[in-house]
């Protein structure tokens, strides 16, 4: 993300600056730490962020919380979406595909509601 350049002329008028150049060739000029580095140029601060993010999207954390009975639907349908993109698939085709995901999504998730509503229904 960063060059470590030796401390830059900001850093050095400024001990409380990060001493790392930005990708644009600028100074940083954001605070540093106890270490002496920002945040963002801090060693080892790339790999960390890499580690951290991963499976913490919305779409990761939305495919956990589909039913597993849906999951083949919804790689299909990127698929279908990747396949229109370079021209493999007609958009008609894919709109198709999904009218037709859309209605089971809607069967699936009636049936587990009429599912929820029994098991309440049951212990009470």
């Amino acid at each position: 993300m960063s060059n470590l350049d030796p401390v830059n002329e900001q850093s050095a008028q400024n001990p409380h600056h990060c001493p790392a150049t930005r990708k644009d060739g600028q100074p940083c000029r954001a605070p540093a730490g106890a270490d002496g580095w920002c945040v963002g140029h801090r060693p080892g601060a790339a790999d960390a962020r890499s580690r951290g993010g991963r499976g913490k999207s919305r779409a990761a954390r939305a495919g956990k919380l589909l039913p597993s009975r849906l999951r083949p639907v919804a790689e299909m349908l990127e698929l279908a979406l990747v396949e229109v993109k370079d021209g493999r698939l007609k958009p008609s085709q894919a709109q198709a595909m999904a009218s037709l995901a859309g209605a089971l999504v809607r069967v699936v998730t009636s049936g587990e509601m009429e599912e929820r509503l029994r098991d309440l229904e049951s212990k009470e």
